[in-house]
């Protein structure tokens, strides 16, 4: 592993943007990784972030709560172990209940004291409407929204105090979804977003119109591609979400109906120069199950369409 052994020089990995070989974030989701009950088989964490080092890659997102210690001292030796570095973290929040927001903050900011201390310097937050599995978002009033919006302002405070960017991710089936939602966050907030490519087509709304949409508010990226008829029968209600990504909704990039290639695209002239997580959500049925030859089809399609270092110090330049 190429950097077993040495110490994680957390100024280092928060310097802000990434090196160029270092664009592609590897996610614990692509590995079958999930806090909903009954999703599929867990895997252990060992195995993980073994075969996430086997790829050639460093950087993770941090997965869902439980993947990683709790402790950030032991979190922190976890990835040392593996010679991974941590670059963005997600954490799920009910903001559009007064009654129960300073609980919500609360949560919030120890999640974000606990990816500062791993290193990471961006938070993804999802707007769910509750914390039981399967609810589906809720239409909201004015007050609802101004409610809403003021609360991801308060986050957003957060996640200064811990030195860390704040991404709001879109998401079917959260409180903020498709494109006039999206709108809605930027006109109303100061927030960044995470752009998840397979989350807009499915919310209906259009990657590369989004990435116009959010001119220079892209924080993170959440790269995949999806089955265009499965992803059909997800917006039309005809299947679950969770029996869709049973059924093969998520492909290798670049295998799907996604049009990768011109997000990419779309991104790179709109002067994004931030972390590419892969994330193609699975649902394992046994620790038989191998995602690995997928990943790797995924880590080698994005490889091939990222800036060389020329190109990228030009552009920094």
């Amino acid at each position: 592993m190429r950097l077993a052994g040495r110490a994680l020089n957390i100024s280092r990995l928060r310097s802000g943007q990434p090196r160029h070989h270092d664009h592609i974030a590897l996610s614990p989701a692509s590995w079958g990784i999930s806090e909903i009950r009954g999703w599929g088989q867990q895997l252990e964490s060992e195995r993980v972030l073994h075969e996430i080092a086997s790829l050639g890659e460093s950087a993770i997102e941090a997965g869902p709560s439980g993947f990683l210690p709790d402790r950030s001292d032991a979190a922190r030796g976890l990835l040392r172990r593996h010679g991974l570095r941590m670059v963005a973290g997600p954490v799920r929040a009910v903001l559009h209940h007064h009654d129960i927001r300073g609980a919500e903050l609360a949560h919030i900011d120890g999640h974000a004291g606990w990816l500062a201390q791993l290193g990471a310097h961006t938070l993804v937050l999802t707007v769910i409407e509750s914390r039981e599995d399967g609810s589906d978002g809720v239409a909201l009033s004015s007050s609802g929204w101004a409610h809403l919006l003021s609360a991801v302002g308060s986050v957003k405070h957060v996640c200064t105090v811990h030195g860390l960017r704040l991404a709001v991710l879109p998401r079917r089936g959260s409180m903020i979804q498709g494109a006039s939602d999206i709108e809605r966050l930027l006109v109303g907030s100061e927030a960044g977003v995470c752009l998840d490519l397979c989350q807009l087509v499915l919310a209906g709304a259009d990657p590369v119109e989004m990435i116009e949409l959010a001119d220079g508010r892209i924080q993170h990226v959440h790269l995949n591609d999806l089955d265009g008829e499965i992803a059909g029968q997800v917006r039309e209600r005809r299947i679950d979400y969770a029996t869709a990504v049973a059924g093969g909704l998520f492909k290798p990039l670049g295998h799907g109906d996604g049009k990768v290639t011109d997000v990419i695209e779309a991104l790179q002239a709109a002067g994004y120069r931030g972390w590419y997580g892969l994330e193609a959500e699975r649902r394992l049925d046994s620790v038989e199950d191998d995602p690995l030859e997928e990943i790797r089809a995924s880590i080698e399609f994005l490889r091939g369409r990222l800036p060389s270092p020329a190109k990228a110090s030009k552009a920094r330049a």
